[in-house]
């Protein structure tokens, strides 16, 4: 019989086995470092705006002039995924964006800083990022044994969330120390140090069942790959629903009310941080959790969105907002890993990168609309009206797909290509 805690100890050890592929280890320690830096980088930014000219309307340019990019380009950056080493695409990406974020940083602090010049290196930045992610989406699976999958996407859940934790933390006390210029200059760095972690990752090279085609017929096949799965589909569409009518609408909902009520914005910024705190904790639980129907586990941990808007419409505090936005948090810490680990077993290897840049895409095409609608409504119908609607419509939005056959068809397997 083992020591009392030995059985314990050793089972972490297994979870987190992992970490001893010298691959997976150098893109978990990259992506560690590069999240604190991009944690970092939306605070230093705004103050560097608002200094620049106190509107939030500049301050709104220079965020959308990223997101734009990143949206649009996102199905390109899919098919070079699968065109070119993964990896080779991912350190491109961090030295674009290192050029970009010093380039910033010297503007800033030698004071010949403009807001177009912020919106177009914003710009660059987002166009860059559209190449990274599909990429980084589509490696794990060249690099990890299918049976250890969703403890690195778990693994690499923890490290995200923790470094946007983190990062913002950290930008407040930058930003006043060394100014934003110098709190981007470490963002710029962190990107250098995520680039020499990747350039040492040496994947097995991709097999491929056909030859390379014109980059519109791989694109054209990239839709071919999500749209003959109808649990894909399906879901990408549900979430493209939710994140516009329920998450991007709490994101201006959320403060307005905490406002209005009489909160300072340190109780926006507590309810913030505890969905991240509770990600942690959801990452860390899908270590062990593997559930038989990974989709209908998705759509559950996903419909905890809807209490947000709904302890808003009830008139909700900070406290109550708290609560429900850590348990979302460890929900959609458990959905990451699910999600994540279903696209890398049901996908072929060669094809995930263009099914990994549909997802973003998906997830980013009617963000804009759900933010820049919920500040009409608000004004219109009031904080509580808006929360109800987004509630009510959010609901349909989220339990759609359980009347569709494939979404609870789809079971859990093994990766039938483990990595090589």
């Amino acid at each position: 019989m083992s020591p009392p805690g030995l059985g314990s100890k050793r089972r972490f050890g297994e979870r987190l086995d992992v970490l001893g592929l010298p691959d997976f280890r150098r893109v978990f320690l990259a992506q560690s470092v590069s999240v604190f830096g991009d944690g970092i980088t939306p605070v230093a930014l705004t103050f560097a705006v608002l200094g620049l000219t106190g509107s939030g309307t500049d301050l709104g340019l220079v965020l959308a002039a990223q997101s734009l990019p990143l949206a649009a380009l996102a199905l390109v950056g899919g098919v070079w995924a699968d065109r070119l080493p993964r990896q080779k695409v991912m350190v491109a990406s961090d030295l674009t964006r290192a050029t970009v974020q010093a380039v910033t940083a010297v503007l800033l602090l030698s004071g010949a800083a403009q807001v177009w010049q912020l919106a177009l290196l914003a710009a660059v930045h987002g166009g860059a990022e559209a190449f990274f992610r599909p990429s980084a989406g589509a490696l794990l699976p060249q690099i990890v044994p299918g049976a250890s999958l969703q403890r690195a996407n778990a693994l690499m859940g923890m490290s995200d969330n923790f470094g946007w934790m983190v990062g913002p933390a950290v930008a407040g006390t930058l930003v006043a120390v060394v100014g934003a210029g110098g709190a981007i200059a470490v963002d710029a760095a962190t990107f250098l140090v995520s680039a020499a972690f990747l350039a040492g990752v040496r994947p097995p090279t991709l097999a491929r069942s056909r030859a390379t085609q014109s980059f519109v017929a791989e694109l054209r096949n990239g839709w071919r790959e999500v749209r003959s799965r109808t649990w894909l589909w399906a879901m990408l569409l549900r979430a493209c629903l939710v994140l516009c009518i329920v998450i991007a609408p709490f994101q201006v909902l959320g403060p307005l009310g905490l406002t209005q009520q009489g909160y300072t914005a340190a109780a926006w910024g507590w309810v913030t941080a505890v969905f991240s705190l509770g990600m942690i904790i959801g990452a860390a639980i899908a270590f062990r959790y593997r559930p038989e129907r990974p989709m209908i586990t998705v759509t559950l941990t996903g419909a905890t969105a809807l209490a947000s808007p709904l302890v808003l419409a009830l008139g909700g505090g900070p406290w109550s907002l708290g609560a429900v936005q850590a348990v979302r948090g460890i929900a959609i810490g458990v959905l990451t890993a699910v999600w994540n680990t279903a696209l890398q077993t049901e996908i072929e290897d060669e094809a995930l990168g263009r099914v990994v840049a549909w997802d973003w895409m998906s997830s980013l095409a009617l963000w804009p609309a759900g933010l820049a609608l919920a500040g009409p409504l608000a004004e219109a119908l009031g904080v509580t009206t808006t929360s109800w609607l987004s509630f009510g419509l959010g609901t349909l939005a989220a339990f759609w797909v359980l009347g569709v056959r494939d979404v609870w068809r789809m079971r859990t397997r093994p990766r039938v290509t483990p990595a090589g």
